[in-house]
């Protein structure tokens, strides 16, 4: 037997295994599609020559959940294709009924960039004009309740200034190497102590900030001012998490191409690398799917991804982004149906374990 052939059997062993072992590691999904949405119903009229949908007249960046019921779409609006005038408009659309109906918010500039929703308030970064001399960014704080806005800032799109980690109140407001914690409520700015600014930290829900000092997590109250312990490690870490109400630990490899995750208790979790990076997280819940047409097939795992269900959707396709998810209960998906006499493309999905 020649050396070609030898490679030859050695290579179909191996796809053989590896089938095998795939098939010892996947079952059989099943997903419950409960709503789906088509943009003729809110605008009542023909938009594109009646060829409408989200992605002509409407380019949709931005998909989150903020609670089992609410689902916030944001992105762009061609007003050209809606009212032919030049231009485009920023746009969240707003469901209280899990993607029923969808009520429209519309904003001066051209397009949504971030949104950061909590319960009470959402905040809203809209920007027109690129990184152009006269680009803008425009901060929003809308009342999820009544949808009522009011404007927090106005900036350059060239400066470095960044609004990150709003948490329904207080938000850390960065302007080159200076941040502070700002309330945009009451508008009060609240200094942060000297060891804080040079490392990087975690602004709360309950307006604490938490961070990973050598082996120790530390937490610092907004209002009291005292610092304390709040968890000793046996070992020492790169990266603090928290996420879902849970800390998580991070370490990286030795290569600097993977990071080991663990819990509070130091137990580890699962590798993050390359590959499972743009997996979605919820505890024990892990999620991504693929384009692979002629249908689109979901991947989900209640085990960290030890093991996975498949489940293929046959009648539509999309992208990988964007998507947005519920904890480790619903997906919500901007699609094109197969079906051209079914117009629906914002879909809400509900993983069936």
């Amino acid at each position: 037997m020649n050396l070609n052939n030898i490679r030859k059997i050695i290579c179909i062993i191996l796809l053989i295994s590896i089938n095998y072992g795939c098939s010892q590691n996947t079952k059989l999904g099943q997903m419950k599609w409960i709503s789906k949405y088509d943009f003729f119903d809110l605008y009542k009229k023909n938009v594109s020559n009646g060829n409408f949908g989200p992605e002509t007249g409407l380019k949709l960046t931005i998909l989150k959940f903020l609670n089992e019921n609410t689902i916030l779409l944001a992105g762009s609006k061609d007003l050209h294709s809606f009212y032919n005038k030049p231009g485009y408009s920023a746009v969240v659309f707003i469901s209280t009924d899990k993607g029923k109906s969808y009520q429209e918010i519309a904003f001066p500039e051209e397009t949504v960039k971030f949104i950061t929703p909590s319960e009470k308030y959402t905040l809203i970064e809209t920007g027109s004009g690129g990184n152009s001399q006269s680009g803008k960014v425009v901060l929003y704080l809308m009342n999820n309740h009544t949808l009522e806005y009011k404007k927090i800032d106005e900036y350059s799109s060239k400066s470095k200034i960044m609004y990150s980690q709003f948490n329904g109140e207080n938000v850390v407001y960065s302007e080159n190497d200076n941040q502070k914690i700002v309330n945009l409520l009451t508008k009060e700015e609240i200094e942060l102590p000297d060891y804080l600014k040079k490392t990087p930290f975690i602004l709360k829900k309950d307006n604490t900030v938490t961070s990973l000092l050598k082996d120790e997590i530390q937490e610092y109250n907004l209002k009291t001012k005292q610092q304390r312990v709040i968890k000793k490690l046996k070992s020492n870490y790169d990266v603090l998490y928290y996420e879902n109400e849970e800390y998580l630990l991070g370490k990286s490899g030795r290569f600097k191409t993977e990071m080991t995750i663990y819990n509070q208790n130091e137990g580890e979790l699962f590798v993050e690398n390359e590959k499972t990076i743009e997996y979605y997280r919820y505890r024990n819940f892990a999620c991504y799917f693929k384009e692979t047409r002629p249908y689109v097939t979901f991947y989900y795992s209640y085990d960290y991804g030890r093991t996975w269900n498949e489940y293929h959707a046959k009648d539509f396709f999309t992208t990988t982004i964007p998507k947005g998810f519920y904890k480790d209960q619903l997906i919500v998906l901007d699609v094109a149906f197969y079906d051209k006499n079914d117009n629906s493309h914002i879909i809400v999905g509900e993983f069936q374990k």
